[in-house]
């Protein structure tokens, strides 16, 4: 609904100096449904191919929980991710949870917001400016790496370009009461999806208030709604907040990885290139430069869309920075790529400046150029978190092993790393097989893993079983298990060494 209302509003008060409403509107729509069909089909295009990891293994396990299970879950541990495990089991229970199922609803996210992105600088800009923002972020590394993770992002930069764009149609509009409850509860609602879209609101306060300030008329009566819609937001979003506090302690937020550093900030929140992220900075300085000689009423649009692209950009990454060295909470440059639009927006009015659209052209295909290399690794075996080859993993088992055999897994390393997620992951490798070290399944606890113990403290599982398959991710993380199996008789048959994971057969001596 919100989606065909937007789309049907035309440029609005604040474009009309664009193009007449009347005769775009359709031709407008019909671009915007091409934009976001052939981005997705971009992104989608060899998502399947990267072995699901870490975090993807604790969307797709949350998600096959029953309801009651998940809400234990829920209660203890994740409740952040809670809304986007709700969604992905209904999805799940709808296609299946194969690596293409899970990781299609991120792919149909990034072309929805490539959709709304035209749409939303259509209205400040001509149609050639939006097209390119829509290429630009399209093509832009983080973008496509939301497209191959079952994660909440995606879907929460979704929402974030869409209620941009119901937030201009607020500022250009006399809307009816009932769309300013519809984005009160879109940003609230959002803000459960991803806890960082939050910061999405002092974005809109700053653009809407200074875009009702220029435009005059009623705009201390407008602003009064959107103090309204914000603090119907807030109170809407307090409730996870206040479980994101609770559960602060699930993640080790001073971990060396989680520091900020240039890199992260200019390189790896939206680029993940350095020489990517330097041809982009160019544009935006370019973007910055122009924003500053417009001065003549005709440009308007453009200053408002350099406005919404800067702060977009800059209030987010500050606020996490300065939350980071004032609380000693974690940086992740990946929790910013809803900001991506904004770094979009502010290359493609850099871009729509140049005087000849052959250059217009060259730039574009530059950018898309200098991003291919990540857009190619993105969907590659081993792509993610240091080479996880759980795919392979499955694989190999299905080959060694036979029903009825025993199977021990390394659970030294940290969590996202441990090859017993390839058996949740990948289950049918390890159909018919026995888990020696299960002692509770995750789907039976309030945690996101399963419960296991040493071979040792239960080696009286070993009666009746000949062969037992030992996966191992660390050098030295199965030595106590082979050992266990070594007094028992077992001596090693077979050795697979893989990307990172190595896969050994244990056979009973005679």
């Amino acid at each position: 609904m919100l989606t065909e209302m937007v789309l049907t509003g035309g440029a609005g008060r604040a474009g009309s100096d664009i193009a007449d409403a009347s005769t775009t509107r359709w031709t407008d729509r019909r671009v915007a449904i091409v934009v976001g069909v052939a981005s997705t089909v971009l992104v989608v295009a060899g998502s399947w191919i990267p072995s699901l990891w870490g975090d993807e293994a604790a969307s797709i396990m949350s998600a096959r929980r029953d309801w009651g299970s998940l809400w234990a879950l829920l209660g203890d541990i994740d409740a952040v991710h809670g809304l986007y495990y709700a969604v992905l089991h209904v999805w799940i229970d709808l296609v299946g949870d194969s690596p293409f199922a899970v990781r299609l609803p991120s792919g149909i996210a990034v072309g929805a917001a490539s959709a709304g992105l035209f749409l939303l600088v259509r209205r400040r800009a001509p149609q050639a400016t939006a097209l390119i923002a829509a290429a630009v972020f399209t093509v832009l590394p983080r973008t496509t790496f939301l497209a191959v993770e079952a994660r909440s992002l995606s879907l929460a930069t979704a929402a974030a370009v869409w209620l941009t764009l119901l937030m201009l149609r607020l500022v250009d509009d006399r809307m009816r009461r009932g769309w300013w409850w519809a984005y009160a509860l879109g940003l609230g609602v959002a803000v459960h999806l991803h806890l960082y879209l939050a910061l999405l609101i002092p974005v809109h306060a700053i653009v809407a208030a200074v875009a009702l300030r220029a435009s005059g008329g009623l705009h201390g009566i407008r602003m009064r709604r959107f103090l309204v819609a914000w603090a119907g937001a807030v109170l809407l979003a307090a409730p996870i907040g206040v479980v994101a506090v609770r559960q602060r302690d699930q993640i080790d937020f001073r971990r060396r990885w989680r520091v900020v550093t240039a890199e992260g900030v200019l390189v790896d929140q939206w680029f993940m290139l350095e020489v990517l992220a330097l041809v982009a900075s160019a544009f935006i300085v370019v973007s910055i430069a122009v924003a500053v000689g417009l001065r003549d009423r005709a440009a308007r649009g453009e200053r408002q869309l350099l406005l919404l692209g800067g702060t977009w950009l800059a209030v987010p990454t500050v606020a996490l920075i300065l939350v980071s060295a004032i609380a000693g909470l974690g940086y992740t440059p990946r929790y910013l790529a809803f900001s991506a639009p904004g770094a979009a927006i502010m290359i493609a009015v850099a871009v729509a400046s140049l005087p000849r659209r052959w250059m217009q052209v060259v730039s574009v295909a530059v950018i898309a150029a200098l991003a291919a290399p990540a857009y190619l690794d993105q969907r590659t075996p081993y792509w993610k978190n240091g080479g996880t080859d759980w795919q392979d993993v499955a694989e190999v088992v299905s080959e060694v092993a036979e029903p009825g055999d025993g199977i021990v897994f390394d659970e030294s390393v940290r969590p996202s790393r441990r090859p017993r997620l390839a058996m949740h992951t990948y289950p049918h490798g390890f159909v018919g097989l026995v888990d020696l070290g299960l002692v509770r399944p995750y789907d039976q606890t309030d945690g996101l893993w399963d419960v296991t113990a040493p071979l040792a403290e239960v080696s009286e599982r070993l009666v009746g079983i000949d062969r037992v398959v030992v996966v191992s991710r660390s050098v030295r993380g199965v030595d106590d298990d082979v050992a266990t199996l070594r007094r028992e008789g077992f001596e090693p048959t077979e050795r697979v060494a893989l990307e990172s994971d190595v896969v050994a057969v244990y056979e009973r001596a005679p």
